[in-house]
């Protein structure tokens, strides 16, 4: 099936790179970007939950689970550079960090050689941020 770049795609896309470090579930994408004054029509649960399977799909957003929960919470990514490395998750705040390449690629190289346990690299690690932490850095 053919995938068309139409406005409300653009729109969705615009909407979740101006909210880079948040992750949302459908729902919460909706009703944000209809409150959204800069966004003149924007789209409804439906066609936001259709979008957002296709930018799964792609590559282009990262879905994750919301803390301890079931809730799908969905996040852009920065394309392909992504798919080299690891994700860090804040368990409290919800951001999405981005492990360095190398870093990624010498503890996913490490627990292969010492487990034999070979690491997907879309795997997302949980945890607390410095901000959430308490910490003076939150990045």
């Amino acid at each position: 099936m053919a995938q068309y770049n139409t406005i409300q795609k653009g729109e969705l896309l615009d909407f979740l790179g101006r909210h880079r470090t948040s992750a949302y579930t459908v729902k919460e994408i909706a009703d944000l970007m209809k409150a959204d004054s800069a966004i003149p029509k924007p789209p409804g649960e439906s066609t936001v939950y259709r979008l957002i399977k296709q930018l799964v799909e792609s590559g282009e957003v990262k879905r994750t689970v919301r803390g301890n929960s079931r809730t799908f919470v969905y996040q852009l990514t920065d394309g392909e550079s992504c798919h080299h490395h690891l994700h860090m998750k804040c368990v409290t705040c919800g951001k999405l960090y981005h492990m360095d390449d190398e870093a990624s690629r010498e503890l996913v190289e490490r627990i292969l050689q010492e487990d034999s346990f070979e690491i997907d690299s879309s795997a997302v690690l949980p945890g607390k941020c410095g901000g959430c932490r308490g910490g003076k850095g939150d990045n």
